[in-house]
């Protein structure tokens, strides 16, 4: 489970770092060079390698969405629920601050600095657990009140203002964030 968070952790950074490639022009030809890869000869265009940069962490986000139904499972009945509201907006600074982290940031070594910085912090600090990607992968994200505690649930289901639910099966990434890893039904 912990090796899990600290992969969902830093997978949810990734897009910092396509940011910093895109914004300082780096190619993977460029990359294959500098590691040594003399043997092999990458000529792309910069806009195919911008591209690969950009469905890289989409693609590795939605395997980690594969492995959900592998995390410690938890429920939210309805009868404990007390308030469900959108995280959206709540969230909306921090993905700004990714694109502007990734466009302030003015060589690797600091990017690789940064980036495991806010891995670590982030996987020690008893915080919400976000990743912009999953947006694209149709989740949605709330706060649920249950009982005394609030939580964020990653869900696919749309949710109605007043309207009556339960999380039957939820994916616990850590004591703040869960996963709704239920089919939600085809009308939703």
């Amino acid at each position: 489970m912990k090796l899990y968070r600290l992969i969902f952790v830093g997978k949810a950074f990734l897009l910092l770092v396509s940011i910093f490639l895109i914004n300082h022009s780096i190619t993977i030809g460029q990359i294959l060079t500098t590691c040594g890869v003399t043997c092999i000869s990458i000529d792309l265009p910069d806009a195919v390698s911008f591209a690969i940069y950009l469905i890289v962490p989409v693609f590795l986000t939605y395997l980690n969405h594969r492995r959900f139904p592998m995390l410690d499972h938890a429920e939210i009945k309805e009868d404990n629920i007390k308030w469900i509201e959108s995280s959206s907006a709540f969230f909306l600074p921090t993905f700004f601050g990714y694109v502007f982290v990734g466009l302030s940031i003015s060589n690797f070594p600091t990017l690789v600095f940064v980036y495991i910085a806010l891995t670590v912090l982030c996987y020690y600090a008893e915080i919400y657990l976000y990743n912009p990607i999953f947006h694209l992968l149709g989740y949605r994200f709330y706060f649920v009140t249950a009982d005394k505690n609030k939580v964020l649930v990653m869900t696919k289901k749309n949710i109605k203002l007043g309207e009556q639910i339960e999380f039957k099966k939820l994916g616990q990434v850590n004591d703040f964030t869960f996963i709704d890893i239920e089919e939600p039904s085809k009308e939703q």
